[in-house]
């Protein structure tokens, strides 16, 4: 028998309340989808959540949305702090993203079992991205607060000294995604390659680390 490919989708998020918030608040109606479709992709490659790689482009046409929708969606979702995510300067290219941890919805996992208490089981890992699954990546991965976190510390040194001093929020959180998603090594040589060829570009660095781990795997195939 052929096992058909099948998109999975965690309930407890359609009942949460999310889908309404997500229809009143962003105009269009693209975020809605696209959310979704981060969170199939997800759980697709990921058994503890992590970071999606993938293109706009193709994400706006999975998604079923118009061309160009999905990037002002995810600004969307970002400025409503579900996601956080790397987006590059075309949709051509690979953006990173991930949801946020714990994912604040309208209804949390206790609502959900008062409501639902037939539907769900009472168990946090049947409620993909409530807090404690943040306490689970927590111990899997380790804390990304850069006053403890020594290697996301120096990628912020990195950036400093490549990039600029500009930082903030969704700065910060583009470079806890590379430093979670990429060995220390490939971050040093990338941002080393950009301040010897003066270019002053986290899309550049991160278009670097993508395509060199495209090529490794594919080489690792053959």
């Amino acid at each position: 028998m052929i096992t058909e490919p099948q998109a999975i989708f965690p309930l407890w998020l359609e009942f949460s309340g999310l889908p309404s918030i997500l229809a009143a608040k962003v105009r269009g109606g693209a975020a809605w989808p696209v959310f979704k479709k981060i969170v199939e992709l997800d759980l697709e490659g990921n058994l503890i959540p992590d970071t999606v790689e993938i293109t706009l482009d193709e994400l706006g046409w999975r998604s079923g949305v118009a061309p160009g929708a999905a990037r002002k969606a995810i600004l969307s979702l970002r400025k409503l702090k579900l996601i956080s995510c790397f987006l590059p300067e075309t949709n051509e290219e690979e953006a990173l993203i991930r949801i946020r941890i714990p994912l604040e919805t309208p209804d949390g996992m206790a609502e959900i079992l008062t409501k639902w208490p037939s539907l769900f089981p009472n168990d946090p890992r049947a409620f993909r991205y409530s807090a404690p699954w943040a306490e689970i990546e927590t111990r899997e991965q380790g804390e990304t607060n850069p006053r403890v976190d020594p290697v996301l510390q120096e990628v912020v040194d990195l950036y400093f000294n490549t990039v600029g001093l500009k930082m903030n929020a969704f700065i910060l959180d583009e470079l806890k995604l590379i430093r979670e998603r990429y060995p220390l090594d490939a971050l040093r040589r990338q941002f080393r390659r950009a301040q010897q060829n003066e270019i002053h570009s986290l899309s550049w660095v991160v278009k670097e680390l993508v395509r060199s781990r495209q090529k490794n795997a594919q080489e690792n195939r053959q």
